[in-house]
């Protein structure tokens, strides 16, 4: 089989640990194709960058048909010791923002481009933490028409290429064991006609196509004006359907989006909208809904089985009481791999603690896993090859055992993991309850907001609903699509009359 651009045995390694990190660090994965990507021949690629590292990982896992992507990288990376030298190794190219001299980047870009290689940029430029991705840069739409150029200089008489938007949508980035969805959109094609359009326009033509690109990205992605219409979108989402697995993988993007523009501050604060002061005083209460969770420490999911019931301390004592014995019972069978890899989760705790930046933690985590993992169970392969005698037979039994070890122990945690946090949530809620029976029933503020976000859930369920049927009738796209995806939940409530 003939090697294809940037398919060296670097990247090839690249691409197995960008595999294993995305299968140790993330509960699931979906990818979604939108359209057919083509399996040889130049591409574009163009992809939300909000997670650092994890980022390219994504896409060296993920890409159709394993084919190699050559990023672009800030070039102080390449002077840092072996990163630099594996980046090279990698394909990487690096681009220069202190002279802004970029010659040597697209000569480079325009050689992996002519050999049918894949090309991946993130336009935003740098990672952050934002409701919504950062303003476009326009590298990539140059990069593109000066491979047109290219190509039309060579005699080519119609050339063209295509752009691949892909979002990448972390349910939390910074969690460990959570869920991603990798989306590849619609190729967005540029042709001899919008060269031709560029050589009367250069600026304008450039402007228009990273936008292109922009919405591209949008359509894969969840972007909110702000952080407030994001937080009351997610609690609606939370109180609706469940928790971030209440909503299938394949439809996370959508449901979230959806109620952000149900939220979006211009229909809040529409006078035209008949339903605009129903949207803004639901959203109200969402966002004090979720700062009672936020200071209890809770998720909408651990107060659920409380609604319409009364907080009594033996009512919370006998959940936390089954959920702790639900987990010693299966103590035993996930104890082992815990054991050994409780250095690696409580330094990936401290991690999380210390790090500034939101952006930054899964990438951290995952490097202290990798340097930690590495003596962890190379000393475990030494003891096991000790206990089976040595030998070449028992060390090789003994590397066969660590992936064996490795795959019991995620297949094991990620519900015992849901259980723990369980454990964790009941005794939190005993401890609300219980600072009034501690008190001789005096004030307790933590019961008291307890018992208020218990009672607000139920109200912003039963307004939701109501809300949502109301602007399904009206003919609103994005309730309608919620109303449809969670018909059964719909069923029993009679839309709200309206004056």
């Amino acid at each position: 089989m003939t090697e294809r651009v940037g398919e060296g045995k670097v990247y090839q390694t690249l691409q197995y640990m960008s595999r294993i990190a995305v299968w140790t660090y993330f509960r699931n994965l979906k990818v979604i194709c939108h359209a057919p990507i083509p399996a040889e021949g130049p591409l574009l690629v163009a992809g939300n960058h909000m997670n650092m590292v994890l980022d390219p990982a994504m896409l060296i896992a993920t890409f159709p048909h394993s084919r190699p992507c050559h990023f672009w990288a800030l070039a102080r990376f390449f002077k840092i010791p072996v990163i630099g030298q594996i980046f090279s190794s990698a394909g990487v190219l690096p681009v220069d923002t202190k002279t802004h001299s970029n010659a040597k980047l697209f000569e480079s870009t325009m050689n992996c481009l002519e050999k049918g290689g894949v090309i991946a940029i993130f336009p935003e430029g740098t990672s952050y933490t934002a409701p919504h991705h950062l303003p476009f840069k326009d590298g990539l739409s140059w990069a593109t028409y000066e491979y047109l150029s290219q190509q039309t200089d060579k005699g080519i008489p119609d050339p063209s290429i295509s752009i691949i938007p892909v979002g990448i949508t972390y349910s939390t980035k910074n969690k460990w064991r959570s869920d991603v969805i990798v989306e590849y959109g619609v190729p967005i094609l540029v042709t001899g006609d919008d060269y031709r359009e560029f050589q009367k326009d250069a600026k304008n033509s450039v402007k228009q196509l990273t936008e292109r690109i922009a919405q591209g990205v949008e359509r894969s992605t969840i972007n909110s004006p702000d952080w407030d219409t994001a937080n009351a979108a997610f609690e609606a989402k939370a109180v609706l359907f469940g928790d971030a697995r209440g909503v299938r993988l394949e439809e996370y993007v959508r449901v979230s989006q959806s109620f952000i523009n149900i939220f979006h501050p211009d229909r809040c604060n529409d006078d035209q909208d008949t339903y605009h002061e129903a949207r803004n005083d639901l959203k109200q209460k969402l966002l004090i809904f979720h700062d009672n969770l936020r200071r209890l420490r809770l998720s909408s999911l651990d107060i659920r089985m409380y609604e319409n019931k009364e907080i009594t301390f033996f009512r919370a004592l006998l959940r936390w009481v089954s959920t702790w014995s639900a987990l010693v019972i299966q103590l035993p069978l996930f104890l082992p791999g815990i054991v050994v890899n409780l250095p690696i989760y409580l330094l990936s705790r401290m991690v999380n603690s210390f790090e500034k930046y939101k952006e930054s933690v899964a990438q951290d985590k995952l490097a202290v896993s990798l340097i930690l993992a590495m003596p962890l169970y190379s000393t475990i392969v030494y003891y096991i090859w000790k206990a089976l005698a040595s030998g070449f037979v028992g060390f090789i039994v003994a590397l066969l055992l660590i992936p064996l070890f490795a795959w019991y122990h995620i297949a094991l945690i990620d519900k015992r993991y849901d259980m723990l946090k369980q454990v964790i949530a009941s005794w939190r809620v005993l401890m609300a309850v219980g600072s009034s029976v501690l008190s001789d029933g005096k004030h307790a503020p933590q019961r008291q907001e307890l018992e208020d976000a218990a009672h607000l859930r139920q109200w912003c369920l039963d307004n939701i609903k109501s809300l949502l049927l109301d602007l399904a009738h009206s003919g609103d796209p994005n309730a309608s699509y919620l109303v449809e995806y969670g018909k059964p939940l719909f069923e029993p409530v009679t839309p709200a009359a309206t004056s």
